[in-house]
C-alpha cells in the first residue's frame, strides 16, 4: 500500500509539473505582436488610460521611431498598417491617388471633428525626412487622443483634439521620392525608367514626381507667370496646366471636399515660414496670426516676401484662391546648420524638437485666436 500510495503522490507531481511548463509554453508560443503589445502596456502602467484601456503608440515596433537615414515607402506602409490594426477606432487610412508608379498617397486621419486640418511632406522628393516628422507627429496625435498627452497653453492635448480632424499625408510624392533615395532601381515600370533616366541628373536631387512636374509648381496661383524648365525634369516644370498632375489634384480635392480650415506644407532646407501670398483683410490677419503662433512654437523667422519665391506653390494657391490660412514650413538648418538636401538624419532630432507641438498650436490657433 505504501509503494501504491508513493506512485501516486509521484504521478500526480508529474501531473502539475506538465501543467505548469503547458502554461509557460503556451505564454512563449503567442503572436509575436501580441508579446510586444505586452511589453509596451508594462512599460506605461503608471500613464494607463483606464477608460480604454489602450496602450500608448509602441515606439520600438515602428520603423520610424529607429529614425533610419531613408524612410521608404515600404516603411511608411508597414508603420501606418501596424498603426491602423492597433487604434482602428481612431485612425483612419484612405489612398488619395495612385501615382503613375503604382503607389498610394496615403491620407491617414485622426478625430471626427468638423474642423479640418492638414499637414503634408515631401511634396519635393528629396526634402524626404519631412515624412518622419509627419509621422512622428501622427503618432503624438494618436497618443493625445487616447490620453497619454500632455497640456498646450493649458489646455490638454486631448480636448484641443475634440471637434477636429486632421489630416496627416506623411508623402504627397512617393514616386518622387523613391528616385531621390534609391534612383533608377527605384522604378516599377520600365517606361517610366527610360523616361525619367532619359532626363536625366543626379537622382539624389530629384524634387518632381515620376512624370517630372514639379508638384510644387502645378497650383493655380499665377501659374501662367512662372517660368522654369519647358520639358519635364527633375525639377522647376509646372506641367501643361495646374492641377494635372494626380498627387496634386488628390491634395486638391482632399481640401475642398473637407473644407479644410489650415494646412502645412513641410519642406527643407531651412527654419523659416513662408505665409503670405497675396491675401487681404481678414484672411491676412488669420494668416499672420496663424504664422506668428507657430513661428513662436518652433523658432523659426518669418517672410512675407512672396516676390522672392517661385509662384504656383500649394500655398499659395491655398491662401491666395481658397482663403485658407497654409503654412511652407522650411526645416533642417536649425541652430545655423547648413543649408542642403537631402537634409542629413543627424539634424532629425533638432528638427522635431521644434516641431513636435506644430499640430496643437495649429489646433489652439485655429480654435482660440
Amino acid at each position: 500500500m505504501q509503494m501504491k500510495n508513493t506512485i501516486m503522490v509521484a504521478a500526480l507531481l508529474v501531473t502539475i509539473i506538465f501543467f505548469c511548463l503547458g502554461c509557460m509554453s503556451t505564454e512563449a508560443t503567442e503572436p509575436q505582436n501580441n508579446i510586444q503589445m505586452n511589453v509596451e502596456t508594462e512599460n506605461v502602467t503608471e500613464n494607463a488610460n483606464s477608460s480604454l484601456g489602450v496602450p500608448k503608440v509602441p515606439r520600438q515596433n515602428l520603423i520610424v521611431y529607429s529614425t533610419p537615414a531613408k524612410y521608404s515607402y515600404q516603411d511608411l506602409v508597414s508603420d501606418i498598417q501596424q498603426l491602423q490594426n492597433l487604434y482602428g477606432n481612431i485612425v483612419q487610412v484612405s489612398s488619395l491617388c495612385t501615382t503613375l508608379d503604382g503607389r498610394e498617397v496615403f491620407d491617414v486621419t485622426v478625430g471626427t471633428g468638423d474642423n479640418h486640418i492638414l499637414i503634408f511632406g515631401a511634396m519635393h522628393a528629396r526634402e524626404y525626412i519631412t515624412i518622419q516628422i509627419v509621422m512622428r507627429q501622427l503618432c503624438d496625435a494618436i497618443d493625445a487622443m487616447n490620453g497619454y498627452g500632455g497640456t498646450y497653453q493649458g489646455i490638454s492635448t486631448a480636448e484641443l483634439l475634440q471637434d477636429v480632424t486632421i489630416h496627416f499625408v506623411p508623402n504627397s510624392n512617393p514616386d518622387g521620392v523613391a528616385i531621390s533615395q534609391f534612383g533608377l532601381s527605384s522604378i516599377n515600370s520600365d517606361s517610366i525608367r527610360q523616361k525619367v533616366s532619359a532626363m536625366g541628373g543626379d537622382f539624389e536631387q530629384w524634387k518632381a514626381n515620376a512624370n517630372g512636374v514639379d508638384l510644387n509648381r502645378n497650383f493655380d496661383a499665377d501659374w501662367q507667370n512662372y517660368h522654369g524648365s519647358q520639358y519635364p525634369s527633375s525639377e522647376r516644370y509646372k506641367g501643361i496646366y495646374p492641377g494635372i498632375e494626380l498627387e496634386s489634384a488628390a491634395l486638391i480635392k482632399l481640401v475642398k471636399d473637407y473644407n479644410v480650415k489650415r494646412t502645412i506644407s513641410y519642406h527643407s532646407c531651412g527654419e523659416v515660414i513662408y505665409w503670405y501670398y497675396k491675401q487681404q483683410g481678414a484672411v491676412f490677419e488669420e494668416s499672420k496670426r496663424f504664422a506668428q503662433r507657430i513661428s513662436g512654437e518652433t523658432g523659426y523667422y518669418l517672410d512675407a516676401d512672396y516676390t522672392a519665391l517661385d509662384p504656383a506653390g500649394f500655398k499659395d494657391w491655398a491662401v491666395y484662391k481658397l482663403g485658407i490660412p497654409s503654412l511652407t514650413i522650411e526645416t533642417g538648418a536649425e541652430n545655423g546648420a547648413s543649408i542642403v538636401a537631402p537634409v542629413p538624419i543627424s539634424r532629425f532630432n533638432n528638427i522635431w524638437q521644434r516641431n513636435k507641438n506644430v499640430v496643437y498650436a495649429t489646433i489652439y490657433n485655429l480654435k482660440y485666436e
